[in-house]
């Protein structure tokens, strides 16, 4: 597995490594524990070493998953310190997508910060966590400073290695005034095929200040990677089938739509390159990507993830083909899911 810096953090991760939220068990479906334990495991073998998590993924489950790797001495032999582990604090009035005219104060009071951090830990049976993360963030509170003293004095007491903000679905800038404030060591956002506009907005910036990104989503909740049918047909419980078609009622047939139109240029430019391995590849081309974090509950899937590792750069001609499909407006990032 090919090593990057987490910013400048003094981290080093694995450029490949796993989202967790489809472990949860709830909005993703039911899901076997012992099958999402060998998917983790599946992970930290192929060479991954960042795993991503979140106190409301399951209601703070995955968390107690995670928690398990190193019971007992390290169950299977998974010792804490091989472990970059990041999770996140859910905002206390649950909105994941603020609009701007909402408060800091209805989502990360210093108070809950460091109460859902305490929590988390016990959960994931450690004292501390490499990168927390605020679950969502908002383009309004670049002058708030409360949250920062709260996590600079966290980190500075050894509860965390690195602050972090995980902006909205479709926020891909939204963290900018926190970049250049020096107040973020970490921002996760979503970048994929689909979702093109943190090449031009965050990474720079980043860049230019030493954070580390994550991104997250790269296969856009599997539209990318999967073969859907002309009408929704997801398992019970999962997610797709419901709540986004609610906020957008064309969110199904856009992702479709857009789809098709990337893997005929997958399959045009490209055609020896698996669908899997030409999202991840082109998420980990930018040198401001730390970390990519495709999320699977199927260990079959994740050691195909981590494989990608090393692959390089995607042929010039397939880059420029899905390129031109964003500057031309064919495909752009929709909503699909917070994580």
């Amino acid at each position: 597995m090919i090593r990057r810096p987490l910013g400048s953090t003094g981290i080093e991760v694995g450029e490949v490594g796993l989202g967790t939220w489809e472990l949860s068990g709830d909005v993703w479906g039911a899901k076997d524990d012992a099958v999402s334990m060998a998917a983790l495991r599946a992970a930290l073998d192929g060479g991954a070493t960042f795993v991503d998590t979140a106190a409301d993924y399951g209601q703070g489950h995955v968390e107690e998953l995670i928690g398990r790797l190193w019971v007992g001495g390290g169950a299977g032999g998974v010792r804490r310190e091989e472990v970059v582990l990041a999770t996140k604090i859910r905002p206390e009035c649950m909105v994941f997508a603020p609009a701007p005219e909402r408060p800091i104060t209805e989502f990360f009071r210093p108070e809950w910060i460091r109460s859902e951090l305490e929590v988390s830990l016990g959960r994931l049976r450690t004292d501390y966590v490499d990168v927390l993360f605020l679950h969502t963030w908002s383009r309004s509170w670049g002058h708030e400073d409360e949250w920062f003293a709260v996590m600079a004095g966290l980190k500075e007491a050894g509860l965390i290695r690195a602050i972090g903000i995980s902006v909205a679905d479709e926020g891909a800038s939204d963290a900018n005034v926190a970049v250049a404030l020096g107040q973020v060591d970490v921002v996760q956002c979503v970048y994929s095929v689909f979702q093109q506009e943190p090449e031009a907005t965050l990474f720079p910036l980043a860049a230019k200040h030493g954070v580390g990104v994550v991104a997250r989503s790269v296969f856009s909740s599997g539209a990318l990677v999967q073969d859907w049918g002309a009408q929704p047909d997801f398992p019970p419980g999962d997610w797709r089938a419901t709540w986004p078609q609610e906020e957008k009622r064309d969110w199904f047939a856009e992702q479709r739509r857009m789809a098709g139109e990337v893997k005929a240029a997958m399959d045009g430019a490209a055609a020896a390159v698996p669908r899997h391995e030409f999202c991840l590849r082109y998420a980990l081309e930018p040198a401001a990507v730390s970390v990519a974090i495709p999320g699977s509950a199927n260990p079959d899937h994740v050691r195909a993830n981590t494989a990608v590792s090393g692959a390089g750069a995607l042929p010039e001609e397939a880059r420029r083909q899905v390129k031109q499909l964003w500057l031309d407006r064919r495909i752009r990032g929709t909503y699909n899911g917070s994580g």
